[in-house]
Formats: C-alpha cells, sequence, structure tokens
C-alpha cells in the first residue's frame, strides 16, 4: 500500500522539515490571494460569494492529488467563471437556486468529460487548440467580463454586454441612474490596487484593495446611499449535496459541458506546462486530465463550481516558494480557517468596490503583447486571434472558441495540402558538401538527374498540390532521363498518396524519364512496401541513401554526355568524364564519301 501511494504520489518522499516550513509560507499567501479572487470569480459566474470560496477549497486538493503537476493551483479561474455564465444566464436567472444547482450539475458533467478523455489517454488534444485561438478567447472574455461590471460600478440597470449593441444603448442612456457614491468607491478600489502593486508586487494588492474599498464605503455611508452591499455569507465549509440531474437537464447543460471541459483542460494544460518551465518539472497531460476531471466531479458534490488551473495563484504558489503540494493543501486549510473567523465583515463589502477588483482582473487579461506580436510576424494568427475575439464579444464565448478552433484545424489542413517539392544540388559550404534548393542558391544541376526532395504529408489532401509541383518540374525545367525522389521529408503517406507515386512513375516511364527512390526510415520503406509503391518503381531502383543512388544509377547514365559536360555537380563527374571520353576515343571515326 505503502509503495502504491509513493508510486502514486512520488512528491512525499521530498517531503522533510524544510520543504514543510517553506509550503507552509506559500499556502498562508496563496490562501489570503484566494479571498478576493473567490468573490470575484463567484460574481463573474453569477454566484454567491460562498461558491467561490468552496471553489477554492476542495477541488485544489482534489486536483492535486490525482494530477500530475506539483504546484498548479486549481480553483475558480476568470475565462471559465465567465464560460459558466454564458451558458446558463440564457436557461436560469442569475444567482437563483436553479442557476446554483444548474452550475454544480454542468460542473460534474465537465468533471466527467474531462476524466473520460484522461483514462482515453487524449491529452493531445490540446495541441489542436492554437496559443491564437486562447489569445482571442481570453482577450474576448477579459473585455465582457470588464463590461459585465459596468452596471455594478455604477449601479445602473444595464442589460448583459453579450449583446454588445443593446448595451452600449442602454448605457449611453444611463446617466440619470448613475450612483456616484458607488461610482467613487469603484474608482478608489481600482486606483488602490493599482498603487499597491506599484509599491510591491508582494504585497496582496487585491486584498488590500478591496479593504480600502470597504472602508472607504462605510465612511461614505454606502448602505445609506444606495449603494449595494455583498450581505451575509453562509457557512464557510462546503456543504455536502448530491447532483440531481434529469433527461432535460442532461440535454440542456451537455453542450456547454463540452466547451467548459475542453476549455478547462487546455486553460490547466498550458498552465501546468509553463510553470513546470520554472519548476523542471514533467508533465503528464493525461494524468491532468484526470486531476481536472476528480476535481470537478468531487468539487461539485461539495458545491464547487467548475475549476481549472489559475495562473495568478499558481504563480504566487511558486514565487512564495512552494516546494510539494502540501502548499496547495494548506492553502485551502487557511483558506477554511480564515472564512470562519472573518466571515461577518464581507457583509460589509460594497459591490462596486468588488466590480472595481474585477475590471481590473479583466484589463490585466488582455493580451495586448501577443496581438501586436503577432501583427508583427504572422498575419495567420493574428486574423485567428481577431475572428475568435469578435465571435467571443460579438455573438458568445461558445461560439467564438469553436470558430477559433474551426479556424486554427482550417489553417493547419492548408498548410498539410501544400508539401515543399524541391529541386536539391550539392553545395560545397564551410561545414563540407551538403544538398541544398537549387532556387535558393541558385546551384547547377545534372543535366542527366534531378534529385526531387518531398517535405510533409504525401496524403488525399495534398496530392493534387503534388502534382501540380511536379507538372512545373516537367515543364520548366529540361528533360532529365533520372529522378531521385528523396523521401526523407514525408511525413506521412496514406494510400492515395502512394497511388499517386505510382502514376507518377508510369508517366515518366512513358516519357523515358526513370524514377528512383530514397528511403531512408523503415516505416516509410514499410508503407511504400505495403501500398505497393517498391514493386512499382522496382527493387533496383530503390535505395538507403544518395551516394548510393548516384553510384548505382551510374551504370545507366550517357556516359558520352558526361563526357560533353563541364559542370561537375558531382564528385563522381570527373571519373566519368574520363570514361566518357575513352568510350568517345574508342568510336571508329566516320568517314566522309569514298
Amino acid at each position: 500500500m505503502s509503495q502504491a501511494l509513493h508510486k502514486w504520489l512520488p512528491w512525499l518522499t521530498f517531503v522533510n522539515s524544510s520543504t514543510v516550513k517553506a509550503d507552509f509560507i506559500a499556502g498562508i499567501t496563496c490562501a489570503s490571494m484566494s479571498i478576493p479572487q473567490g468573490i470575484a470569480f463567484a460574481a463573474i459566474a453569477g454566484l454567491p460569494a460562498e461558491y467561490g470560496f468552496y471553489s477554492a477549497m476542495v477541488a485544489p486538493i482534489i486536483a492535486v492529488l490525482f494530477g500530475s503537476s506539483w504546484h498548479m493551483v486549481c480553483g475558480p479561474a476568470t475565462a471559465i467563471s465567465a464560460l459558466l455564465f454564458s451558458s446558463l444566464s440564457g436557461l436560469y436567472a442569475p444567482g437563483s437556486a436553479e442557476f446554483i444547482q444548474a452550475a454544480l450539475a454542468i460542473t460534474f458533467l465537465a468533471g466527467l468529460i474531462q476524466l473520460a478523455l484522461g483514462l482515453a489517454k487524449l491529452g493531445n488534444l490540446t495541441n489542436f487548440v492554437s496559443h491564437a485561438v486562447m489569445v482571442g478567447f481570453i482577450t474576448g472574455a477579459a473585455f465582457l467580463i470588464m463590461l459585465s461590471q459596468v452596471q455594478h460600478a455604477l449601479t445602473a440597470d444595464l442589460p448583459r454586454p453579450e449583446n454588445l449593441l443593446n448595451f452600449i444603448s442602454a448605457l449611453l442612456r444611463a446617466g440619470p441612474q448613475i450612483n456616484l457614491y458607488s461610482l467613487s468607491i469603484c474608482a478608489v478600489t481600482i486606483i488602490s490596487a493599482m498603487v499597491i502593486r506599484k509599491i510591491s508586487n508582494k504585497l496582496p494588492h487585491y486584498l488590500l484593495a478591496l479593504i480600502v474599498g470597504s472602508v472607504f464605503g462605510y465612511l461614505m455611508q454606502a448602505g445609506a446611499n444606495g449603494v449595494p452591499l455583498v450581505g451575509k455569507l453562509n457557512e464557510a465549509i462546503p456543504p455536502f449535496a448530491l447532483i440531481e440531474l434529469s433527461g432535460s437537464t442532461l440535454r440542456e447543460l451537455a453542450p456547454g459541458a463540452v466547451v467548459l471541459a475542453l476549455i478547462g483542460l487546455l486553460e490547466a494544460a498550458s498552465i501546468s506546462k509553463a510553470i513546470a518551465l520554472k519548476t523542471h518539472q514533467e508533465i503528464d497531460t493525461n494524468r491532468e486530465f484526470i486531476g481536472q476531471g476528480m476535481s470537478n466531479i468531487v468539487g461539485s458534490l461539495f458545491s464547487n463550481y467548475m475549476s481549472s488551473g489559475s495562473f495568478t495563484r499558481s504563480g504566487i504558489n511558486v514565487e512564495a516558494g512552494a516546494r510539494t503540494p502540501l502548499a496547495i493543501i494548506f492553502s485551502s486549510v487557511f483558506l477554511l480557517l480564515i472564512l470562519s473567523l472573518i466571515a461577518p465583515l464581507f457583509s460589509h463589502l460594497p459591490i462596486p468596490a468588488m466590480a472595481g477588483i474585477i475590471m481590473l482582473v479583466g484589463w490585466r487579461l488582455i493580451e495586448f503583447k501577443e496581438l501586436l506580436h503577432y501583427a508583427k510576424t504572422s498575419r495567420s494568427e493574428l486574423s485567428i486571434a481577431l475572428v475568435t475575439l469578435t465571435s467571443t464579444i460579438g455573438i458568445s464565448l461558445e461560439f467564438g472558441i469553436l470558430v477559433g478552433v474551426g479556424l486554427s484545424l482550417a489553417l493547419f489542413l492548408s498548410q498539410t495540402a501544400k508539401p515543399n517539392v524541391r529541386i536539391l544540388a550539392p553545395m560545397d559550404t564551410d561545414e563540407g558538401r551538403y544538398f541544398h534548393n537549387i532556387m535558393h542558391f541558385d546551384l547547377e544541376t545534372c543535366p542527366q538527374i534531378h534529385f526531387i526532395r518531398l517535405d510533409g504529408p504525401l496524403y488525399f489532401g495534398s496530392v493534387d498540390y503534388m502534382a501540380k509541383q511536379f507538372q512545373s518540374i516537367e515543364h520548366d525545367l529540361p528533360h532529365k532521363d533520372h529522378w531521385i525522389i528523396l523521401c526523407r521529408g514525408l511525413s506521412a503517406i496514406d494510400m492515395q498518396g502512394a497511388h499517386f507515386l505510382k502514376q507518377l512513375v508510369d508517366q515518366r516511364r512513358e516519357s523515358n524519364t526513370q524514377v528512383h527512390l530514397v528511403v531512408r526510415y523503415l516505416w516509410q520503406l514499410e508503407l511504400l512496401k505495403q501500398f505497393g509503391v517498391l514493386d512499382k518503381v522496382g527493387a533496383n531502383h530503390n535505395y538507403p541513401a544518395k551516394g548510393v543512388a548516384i553510384e548505382k544509377i551510374e551504370r545507366d547514365m550517357d556516359m558520352k554526355q558526361c563526357a560533353q559536360c563541364d559542370k561537375n555537380v558531382f564528385r563522381e563527374c570527373s571519373n566519368r568524364k574520363q570514361k566518357g571520353l575513352a568510350i568517345i576515343a574508342k568510336e571508329p571515326l566516320s568517314t566522309e564519301g569514298n
């Protein structure tokens, strides 16, 4: 039992008095950050504040026990909270008992999906959502988060910002409704957070700013002047409750659960890998999927709503000196103790102060640097990010991510459908003699041989493009007796790709050109044999290296043409030229007339 436990939790062998002390300090630091974030994220999700605390207590412990990352802190997160609200707000009234039950149910369903993907070892699914999609999605979600808090900052009756035109129209007409007390509390909270962060990054600036905003609101008699307050929090200990699921509920929640599961996994995978760059830990994505799934399944039974990796809290955890996952467990315990002692104080927290913190969180999520980087380096990725962003803001968060993934896949397919076909020739360099692209280096080629390198997948989606490339070689370049196709760069071959190669062999034979293959890798050789390409080419026209191909083809070359050639493309050319001259010398002289 002990061996199995240490195999599943290898970090237990590293626990000692030194690591416990470091983890204890990191746990306290991370717990203090979880308080303002728990309030803010619960508000974004349309849930009472205590649900943000519950999700910051239970989910992190389950995730770190079943996942692979030692330092990633899970719990409520910005984009996930916004996505959950977007998935449910059209079906239930935010904050209502039905909304809360649906939030826990969709969390349970998303956890089941995540666990299934992890058990099926589909961790590489995250590779299909590009960084550009995430930049666009997070930036779009950040804008929606900021706009969603305007009504709380002003204490004005405004629609949700998902319908942007209606929101802007209502905002322009909201002047008479604006509560200046609310606006001033929000502004003081934002300015306080910025100043405190400027003074020191190590200070819990969100928490301190909330305190400043609350004190300012108290001095201004916020409650008496129409400023809404958080009110009394329910119990600090997460209550246990079974999830109620009916057929109609499943149909309503399933689409949102799928999107939540995938986005949650993507965030967790990317954050765990980013943290691992600092900690030098190896991440098992499949196990991370299992950890995320278990945290949401178990968490939903203890009133946790959808959780994922938190980059902010994970970064704080590492910077605070966390050594093992005990830091995350300590953080959850400390959060429970803190809330048990000071929960009554939260009833006096002004809603506009929370809105200010949430708006600041949203602003810092906007990926300005990444968008500028794309603008300078990659138009295609910039377009993907911008389309995802505009779809997220203009239509919905779910649609935005789906559009972004669709565009990424379309771009990927477009790129794989255009494999690189290059004519090569040898060139002397300081490092030695290597084959290079004749177009890039203006190289001479042998009048009798084309060396053609294929790079990329040869499959049903790329054969048309490949055929056009070979047609260009045939029409634009002089006829040559031998085409040596270098297969080293082929990343994949399917039946249609193999059929194309066989057709190419037949077409070249009709033009009196012999096709040869240089196949370096065993998997390529086995596929080409399986698809019948080697039989079509001929066993004596298949070689393991370019040098072997040149040596073997020499017997079929026109030596007299070599004798008249002055290009000296290959090292063997001088020897062939001598052989050609010897052949010419042996031929009888032609006689004119008798």
